[in-house]
């Protein structure tokens, strides 16, 4: 077991490695980084600029009461905080669970808050951060305003069927997808049931197949794998598909065995790690993660490749 020491000299290596920019050595590292778990993630640290492709934080003045209100607030699930709501516990939770990025996935829960997020995602954004915005599904101007996002370098949306209380097969959900995928905008859509209401059907990785069907050219990132307390729906509706199967909670709640029938059948072009962060622990998910029986080359496609593909970050 490499441990202490030998466990830095081994991280100092890789880096050095990195920095000639040898593809057969970084293939090598994260094989060694798959075999030996004690190590992975300072050799995955090193060698890959892990992003996580769905996270959460709310400007500094609303960030306590937004997550008082929203932790313990799970009916068929509990829901804790793992960092305070702020950039800034998001930026200290990336660091100590080794997350190079992370994508900013607000939600707009009223119409009055769409131009409001819009501006702050924008003006957290940084070399770190990633910003994404929200149209609330009532909201009167959504060409407008994805134009407006689209000229302030916003890189994707966040739909959230239960809290903007709307369907994925709503015909105010089809006009934002639609106008989302003439943008090139990626729509990131909370796949399943939520645990702070009552088990509606309205973003279920069936929805999540029949919108991508509907809209064939918008890319979907269907987060916690589309299928929230229904995993056996993503397998039915979703595995195989062109659908972008984000991670978060998925590594712990999803079984054994719909992960197996997910990673053979699905592609490893299509997966990408996320976390919901503050509502899952970063490091936590991570290492949940790398227990998977991936590839060296699938985990980097899940933790990197694949969602700076999508934000052509």
């Amino acid at each position: 077991m490499i441990r202490g020491a030998r466990s830095s000299q081994a991280a100092r290596r890789i880096c050095c490695a990195r920095a000639d920019g040898s593809a057969a050595r970084k293939v090598l590292f994260l094989a060694l980084a798959f075999l030996f778990p004690a190590i992975s993630r300072s050799i995955l640290r090193a060698v890959l600029d892990i992003i996580d492709a769905h996270a959460h934080a709310f400007p500094d003045a609303l960030a306590s009461h937004a997550v008082n209100t929203i932790a313990g607030s799970g009916i068929w699930h509990e829901i804790n905080n793992h960092h305070d709501g702020t950039v800034r516990g998001l930026l200290a939770s990336m660091d100590r669970a080794g997350i190079r990025r992370a994508v900013l996935c607000p939600v707009a829960t009223k119409p009055t808050q769409v131009e409001k997020i819009t501006n702050w995602s924008v003006s957290v954004a940084s070399e770190r951060i990633i910003p994404f915005a929200s149209i609330h599904p009532d909201y009167p101007h959504p060409e407008r305003e994805i134009e407006r996002m689209t000229s302030l370098g916003v890189r994707g949306l966040k739909f959230h069927p239960q809290y903007m209380d709307c369907a994925l097969d709503d015909p105010r959900c089809l006009r934002i997808a639609r106008l989302a995928a003439r943008a090139r905008l990626p729509v990131a859509i909370h796949g399943g049931f939520h645990p702070a209401f009552d088990r509606r059907d309205l973003g279920s990785a069936l929805r999540i197949r029949q919108l991508h069907e509907a809209v064939p050219e918008l890319r979907i990132i269907a987060c916690h794998m589309g299928g929230m307390g229904d995993w056996q729906g993503v397998v039915d509706y979703l595995v195989g598909t062109e659908v972008y199967l984000e991670t978060s909670s998925a590594p712990v709640w999803c079984p054994a065995e719909v992960w197996a029938t997910i990673l053979a059948r699905h592609s490893p072009e299509r997966i990408v790690f996320g976390t919901d962060a503050p509502w899952c622990d970063q490091a936590a998910e991570l290492a949940s993660f790398m227990r998977l029986p991936l590839s060296p080359e699938g985990f980097e496609m899940a933790l990197s490749k694949n969602m700076a593909a999508l934000v052509n970050a």
